[in-house]
């Protein structure tokens, strides 16, 4: 049986990925060196389909690296000696603020429960601050920071001499964050891009390019050969500091090239159509989003509660009753009283992945994908196994 992954990542690979993989196995690409004309070649490739797929200025550079925390770490030791800014809303956030503290700078945090979001007029940042970190779609609760409200916060600190990183890990390519407008963006290749994890990738501008060679300058720098500088002094031979994952950049390229085919606007567009009528199904199933309010949930990650936000799992027992006070038929006190692994196990039979809650919500949610590889028609069929294992 083929199972079509819903999985936050990694997820479904994208229908570009057997046949290319194939293609590189026979034409002995995976046996040339980094520094051959043939992976140069494909790092340029890989440049300039991103450039046009995200809309990444001409004066930024694309640096490659292992993944998404390691992308983390790099930005804080290459730009930051004293104080970082946090904006913490669940377990993805967290990470970046703990390797900031782990680092030993002066990491502040703005804290708001799992679930809500982030909104400009509501952030006071510090005087002082030299750079600003946001997880722009926390993949553990389905919570996001709307584009225009990055944008209006990255403002607030590049016009006060700081920089701003955006974790996209789940955003990118869906999300229309522009890069022109902030700092470090960065993201892995294991989720909205459908590929198999292994490869991150930073999109940083002139400003932290420069703020990191100042700093190198001054002796200050922490890990000089990975340092962001010598990242960007390749990058602009289009070759990487060490051996990268050449399978992954060919790939990359590729699925960015079928991304763009689809027009500008295009995945934001079946992002939102998607995110209309995934919510507008599971309602009638008794389920409901984790986020509350509509403008800040994600639009690539669905975490489902059960309605009335008690969870789907946990402290359920036999003769619970739903909010309307009508008793839980026997799939719904399946699912309370077992919490996630029941109704996963059987969607799995029906030839469906989906992620269980994470960190203290395991077994209480839901995590559902809705990156461009999860087409329409494998939402549809999804909602149907849903309809099945959860009458309403």
């Amino acid at each position: 049986m083929t199972l079509l992954s819903f999985a936050p990542g990694p997820t479904q690979l994208h229908p570009v990925v057997p046949d290319e993989l194939r293609r590189m196995a026979a034409d002995g690409y995976l046996s040339e060196s980094h520094r051959s004309p043939a992976v140069r070649g494909e790092v340029a490739r890989l440049n300039e389909a991103l450039s046009t797929l995200l809309g990444i200025p001409a004066d930024h550079r694309i640096l490659l690296v292992g993944s998404a925390t390691e992308a983390m770490e790099r930005i804080l030791q290459g730009c930051v000696e004293g104080r970082s800014l946090h904006l913490v809303n669940g377990a993805f956030a967290r990470r970046f603020h703990a390797i900031a503290r782990g680092l030993g700078l002066e990491a502040g945090s703005l804290e708001v429960p799992d679930g809500q979001g982030f909104r400009s007029r509501e952030v006071m940042i510090p005087e002082g601050t030299e750079l600003l970190a946001m997880t722009q779609n926390e993949t553990s609760t389905g919570a996001r920071i709307p584009p225009a409200e990055v944008h209006l916060l990255a403002d607030r600190v590049r016009g006060a001499g700081g920089l701003v990183a955006v974790d996209l890990v789940t955003g990118w390519p869906t999300e229309p964050v522009d890069p022109a407008r902030i700092d470090a963006g960065f993201f892995s290749v294991q989720k909205g891009f459908g590929l198999p994890a292994g490869l991150g990738v930073i999109v940083a501008s002139p400003a932290l390019v420069e703020r990191a060679r100042e700093r190198q300058g001054r002796g200050r720098a922490v890990g000089p050969f990975f340092h962001l500088s010598a990242l960007a002094d390749a990058a602009e031979r289009h070759e990487t500091v060490a051996t990268p994952n050449t399978l992954a950049i060919r790939l990359l390229a590729r699925v960015a090239e079928a991304y763009v085919a689809e027009g500008p606007g295009g995945l934001a567009r079946r992002a939102e159509e998607g995110f209309g009528r995934w919510w507008e199904a599971v309602a009638s199933l008794g389920l409901a989003p984790f986020v509350a309010d509509e403008e800040v949930r994600s639009r690539t990650v669905a975490v489902v509660t059960r309605a009335g936000g008690t969870g789907l799992g946990g402290a359920a027992a036999q003769g619970e009753v739903a909010r309307d006070g009508a008793a839980l038929d026997g799939a719904a006190l399946d699912v309370a009283a077992q919490g996630t692994d029941a109704l996963r196990s059987r969607l799995r039979r029906r030839g469906f992945v989906v992620g269980d809650g994470y960190g203290p919500w395991k077994g209480k949610h839901l995590r559902v994908a809705h990156f461009p590889v999860q087409t329409p028609v494998m939402q549809a069929a999804l909602l149907d196994a849903l309809r099945s294992e959860l009458p309403g």
